[in-house]
């Protein structure tokens, strides 16, 4: 039997050490490679529009070949001018960045169906991509019998406790730059949640609906009229202060983070969404590093997502301290919302 495994390796070439992605990949692959005679990935980095050797896979495929302790087999160029060769041998084969390819993101069927001939089964460990249509993750579902991965499963499992039954008090952070991702996710969690505290950009809009002068901070003032009926409610807790630079709110204040680090330390269910200020700045890490050592001690079931919010977690050497950590940003973000996302459908698996 022989699979064709879709794997996220969108790594910056500056993370790649302390990937998280990569290192759910490397677990991915040794937990599937005795399973097959050849296994051959697909996956994708960055938003390439056409071939773009910056945005290549070969220096990622590299290290999760140290990593996984696996020897990979690169494949640059057309995937059908390897076809004949892949399929006369055993092993681990990697192509190249599905995107440079022009029938990737418009979910082609023919190139779905040059995917597919490559295996018996398609594997799909790559929930960070879910809420994408393509023909790597998608359209190949088609053509083989489609199965979730092992960290899939783990995903999916994670975020439906949370959807699902979630021990209460029930506590959602968000925080990021946006408004506009977070709120169907706050709107959907809000009727089950018992807490939901906002920081970042987030919760700048928040104060500019409650009447605050947030002088040249980031805010959505297409959404401070909705954001003002949402802290309305008295679930929502917005930063009572914050740390300025230059006129802009760049963190949550000291009190606001102890009185965020109260409500988690009573909270059995938490999951955050979005660091609460710019953590890459020492000056104003302070908020986001204390929401995180707050979840890291209160013995909650916790779950984190977002590439800012991981790598926060991870730089104060966290992350074994929390319940899960999600590879997916938007895909989470999408899940939490109650929306469909098309990769999941296409494995046709129950995941609500």
């Amino acid at each position: 039997m022989n699979a064709v495994v879709r794997l996220n390796l969108d790594i910056d070439a500056g993370e790649v050490s302390s990937s998280l992605r990569l290192k759910r990949a490397a677990e991915s692959l040794k937990n599937l490679s005795p399973k097959f005679g050849r296994i051959v990935i697909l996956s994708h980095r960055g938003r390439p529009d056409g071939k773009d050797k910056s945005l290549s896979l070969k220096p990622i495929i590299n290290e999760l070949s140290q990593k996984s302790h696996r020897k990979i087999a690169f494949l640059d160029g057309d995937p059908e001018c390897h076809l004949e060769k892949i399929l006369a041998k055993k092993g681990i084969f990697a192509l190249e960045n599905t995107r440079f390819l022009p029938g990737e993101n418009k979910n082609s069927a023919s190139l779905a169906r040059t995917f597919a001939s490559f295996g018996d089964v398609f594997i799909n460990d790559d929930f960070a991509t879910a809420h994408r249509t393509q023909a790597s993750n998608v359209g190949i579902a088609d053509y083989l019998t489609s199965l979730e991965g092992p960290i899939m499963r783990m995903e999916l499992n994670a975020l439906k406790k949370v959807m699902t039954h979630p021990s209460r008090p029930f506590t959602l952070i968000v925080g990021g730059g946006k408004m506009s991702s977070k709120l169907p996710v706050i709107k959907n969690l809000l009727p089950r949640a018992d807490h939901v505290l906002l920081g970042g950009g987030v919760g700048n809009t928040a104060l500019k609906a409650a009447g605050y002068n947030v002088g040249k901070s980031i805010v959505e003032n297409s959404l401070v009229s909705e954001t003002k009926k949402l802290i309305a409610n008295q679930k929502v807790v917005y930063p009572a202060d914050f740390r300025i630079s230059g006129k802009c709110i760049l963190d949550i204040g000291p009190h606001t983070a102890s009185a965020f680090a109260d409500i988690i330390s009573s909270s059995k269910t938490v999951v955050w969404a979005g660091p609460v200020g710019m953590f890459e700045k020492k000056a104003f890490s302070r908020g986001t590093e204390a929401v995180a050592r707050a979840i890291a001690k209160s013995g909650c079931f916790s779950v984190a997502g977002g590439g800012e919010t991981t790598s926060a977690i991870l730089s104060y050497g966290l992350e074994n301290k929390f319940s899960f950590l999600s590879t997916g940003g938007g895909a989470m973000l999408e899940f939490l919302s109650g929306k469909k996302l098309p990769a999941l459908e296409a494995l046709r698996i129950k995941y609500r």
